[in-house]
């Protein structure tokens, strides 16, 4: 035996901080605290270092129902997949856990509670019949953090209306988010910003109200047009031009990164919906469910940004990869690492802005064809959740580690 080989409790204590203040996500900062006690006293909770959401800001849109502030709310998605693949019979995750990797969305709150989402809405997870209500080890899984979102609401619970995409930056443990800047798009195609303490929200573009979606790449804000036309936002929140338009003729682009790869996915539908522009989008779509069919996703193109030669290319497979178009944010997956998910595929739903079931679907680039996402052995990554994931949970504090248990309320 190597007596030069050190124990990982045995590190000097002085390199320990330099270490844990590497990891940017609040499940690293977690294993890191559970490895042992000198690890745990070395860096302190996540929530400490981090404050945590709901941030209070203005709220963008005013109505006479909401006159008061807006809250930030943060949703983390994770992929989950068991230790051990044979599971007991009465195992808790044994009943319908039988995929290599699961996704989760997960909300926290300032009172230690988690709620749980579909990955691919902001519609909450949540049964009342006893036989759901059950503890989860979470010691029992492997988690990675996958992707971030963020929604705008009240108070009482509601979403704030005629959003349609929120991000923030830096999103990091050890920043506080009161030192973060928040931009959103509106969905009359509006783009603005706003701080921690500010009165109002400031528009990013006061001329062009065409822009379809917002993310966080390389550590800068880039929002993409109508016309597909990318922008990065400077640091005095200035647009500056980034891409050549794709001049798509769907009806909307999406962006999407993957493997440091920046995408635009175009979105065709069999209608243009009425009012798709307007403020009033959400209440029109509602109108139309009941009146009549809203508008279906009929094709899809992919489009990669040649960063280097400043120019389009359009992509017909994404080899393993696959893109998950959710209605608060679009990330890309392995297919591999999940059972059932078919790579060089797109999953989304119909109504992109509804919070109304599921409704998931994929589109295969190869074929240009849509399919229903199955709820039992396909798609099981967006089926209804394993029996264990469909509550509403608290984290409990351990003696020994972080929130490695959570329990039903």
């Amino acid at each position: 035996m190597d007596d030069s080989r050190v124990q990982w409790s045995d590190l000097p204590p002085e390199i320990l901080p330099i270490i844990g203040k590497s990891l940017e996500t609040y499940i690293d900062v977690l294993r890191f605290r559970s490895v042992c006690r000198s690890w745990r006293a070395s860096l302190p909770p996540f929530n400490v270092v981090s404050s945590l959401l709901p941030l209070d800001l203005p709220s963008p849109i005013f109505t006479a129902d909401h006159l008061t502030d807006a809250l930030l709310i943060r949703r983390v998605i994770y992929r989950l997949s068991p230790l051990d693949h044979q599971h007991s019979s009465d195992s808790a995750s044994s009943s319908s856990f039988a995929a290599e990797g699961w996704l989760a969305k997960v909300e926290s709150t300032k009172l230690g509670t988690m709620r749980f989402l579909h990955p691919l809405s902001t519609r909450y997870v949540k049964y009342d019949n006893e036989v759901f209500r059950k503890e989860v080890n979470l010691l029992d899984f492997r988690i990675y953090e996958v992707a971030k979102s963020y929604t705008l609401g009240y108070t009482n619970g509601a979403l704030v209306p005629r959003i349609t995409k929120v991000v923030m930056f830096p999103d990091c443990p050890w920043i506080d988010v009161k030192y973060c800047t928040i931009v959103a798009v509106y969905a009359g195609g509006k783009l603005g910003f706003a701080k921690h303490g500010d009165y109002k929200w400031t528009l990013i573009d006061d001329r062009n109200f065409h822009y379809d979606d917002v993310i966080v790449y390389k550590g800068q804000f880039y929002a993409v047009d109508r016309w597909g036309t990318i922008f990065w936002i400077d640091s005095s929140m200035r647009l500056v031009q980034f891409s050549p338009p794709l001049c798509g003729f769907g009806n909307q682009k999406h962006l999407v990164e993957s493997d440091d790869e920046l995408y635009v996915v175009d979105r065709f539908l069999d209608k243009e919906p009425l009012l798709w522009n307007a403020d009033i989008f959400h209440i029109h779509w509602l109108n139309n469910l009941i009146e009549d069919s809203p508008p279906k996703v009929i094709d899809f193109k992919v489009h990669r940004l040649d960063q280097e030669w400043g120019r389009w290319v359009e992509v017909r497979n994404l080899g393993n990869q696959s893109f998950v178009l959710g209605n608060d944010c679009c990330f890309s997956i392995s297919a591999p690492k999940f059972e059932g998910v078919k790579g060089s595929c797109i999953y989304f739903t119909h109504a992109p802005r509804s919070t109304l079931g599921y409704n998931t679907h994929y589109f295969e680039l190869k074929y240009k064809r849509i399919a229903k996402a199955s709820i039992h052995d396909n798609e099981p990554i967006f089926g209804p959740p394993p029996i264990w994931l469909n509550f509403e949970a608290t984290q409990y504090e351990e003696h020994a580690s972080d929130n490695l248990y959570v329990s039903a309320c």
